[in-house]
């Protein structure tokens, strides 16, 4: 599944590291044949970190000191663009682990590349915390001003770069999926780097997957941006929904549609999401919440807390409480049998887990004010399998 997140927050956060673009600056160019299934074939010199012609910082490295290309001369390099909120981006980490594990021995190396979406992800610590929670045991570097997204012409999360150990982009993959083919071409190019290089039989190469097979479930209710985020409609149902900076007493529309939401209660518009304002309160018929309604299997939401408090978000499907049939695993139950999730980082939670693929209706009920709500992902039957912490 391919995730593009095209242009994302560079119109209201990057405006200014965009005009330090220098002419004379090599980018990746990228043309449109395809080999072993989805992958881009390229044959161009790696831009290095960071690129030269800026003056803006940015660049924070994490689990290495600073890297450049020359130091890598003579490793196959694997670049992931990835973005710790992106639940795309996560179910491709285990993946990338088991790579690392399995061919670093043999001079292979990946650079996680973060570049922020969401606001909360410019925030270095915030990505700290993501590197350890995920386990990720390579170099990553903190582009913040997207110095290195701009060098290789980037346009996704995930996406990953090969190159080549004299330092030659050789293969591009865009979105999820394809790494069995993506594997061949790790081998291929660490055996070009030591020829005569052989693998042990246990490495057995990841299976080829269609995540949009029928046995899968179907196709999910696409990723709902909540706020009016960078160029984004926005997903609230409610006529005029957006007042920025102002706090709105909504009322639930009768009818939602799929993939989009309704609010009841106090809420402030916010650029990347709605923040509830409302009173503290119990759940309950009459409670502020909102509303929202998907198809899928799993249900993913980007939540954060204004001020740093943990805010207690009680979550409702289809009119009843979630079980531990059907509950992500960030909710817990209280001992009047409710869901919740205590909202206490800014990062991604899992919401549900469902059985089956199917449509439903999510309530989320804030229990106090300074809950804000940026987005949804999903996922369907074929995509479950990854750690989910």
């Amino acid at each position: 599944m391919l995730m593009n997140r095209r242009t994302l927050a560079l119109g209201l956060f990057l405006g200014a590291s965009m005009t330090a673009v220098s002419s004379a600056q090599a980018q990746i160019k990228i043309p449109s044949q395809t080999v072993d299934g989805r992958m881009v074939a390229l044959d161009q010199k790696a831009p290095d970190f960071p690129p030269p012609g800026f003056k803006v910082s940015g660049i924070t490295w994490i689990n290495s000191p600073p890297l450049t290309m020359r130091q890598l001369r003579g490793k196959v390099v694997m670049i992931d663009f990835w973005e710790y909120t992106c639940i795309n981006c996560i179910r491709t980490f285990p993946q990338n682990i088991e790579w690392y594990k399995r061919y670093h021995k043999y001079g292979f190396v990946i650079i996680g590349v973060h570049d922020p979406e969401f606001q909360i992800a410019y925030d270095v610590d915030n990505v700290r915390a993501a590197v350890k929670r995920f386990g990720l045991p390579y170099p990553v570097v903190v582009d913040d001003f997207y110095k290195i997204w701009n060098s290789y012409s980037n346009q996704f999360w995930p996406n990953r770069f090969l190159i080549d150990a004299k330092g030659n982009v050789r293969f591009e993959l865009a979105g999820e999926g394809d790494d069995h083919n993506f594997e061949i071409a790790i081998r291929r190019l660490l055996v070009e780097a030591h020829p005569g290089l052989t693998f042990p039989a246990g490495y057995t190469l990841p299976p080829v997957e269609n995540t949009d097979a029928p046995q899968c479930g179907g196709v999910t209710t696409p990723e709902m941006y909540v706020g009016p985020f960078s160029g984004h409609q926005g997903i609230v149902e409610n006529p005029n929904p957006y007042h920025p900076g102002d706090v709105i007493n909504y009322k639930l529309p009768k009818k939602i549609h799929d993939g989009r939401a309704g609010l009841s209660g106090k809420w402030q518009t916010d650029p990347n999401g709605m923040i509830y304002e409302g009173k503290p309160q119990e759940p309950g018929p009459k409670a502020a919440r909102m509303q929202m309604k998907y198809h899928a299997t799993q249900a993913y939401s980007v939540m954060n807390v204004g001020g740093g408090n943990p805010v207690r978000l009680y979550i409702m499907q289809d009119g009843r409480y979630l079980t531990a049939a059907d509950k992500g695993v960030d909710v817990k139950i209280d001992p009047q049998g409710r869901s919740y999730i205590e909202v206490n980082a800014s990062r991604m939670y899992y919401l549900t887990a469902n059985p089956q693929f199917g449509g439903h209706v999510l309530d989320l009920i804030p229990a106090a004010p300074g809950l804000q709500v940026d987005s949804f992902t999903f996922g369907n039957s074929c995509q479950t399998d990854f750690p989910h912490d």
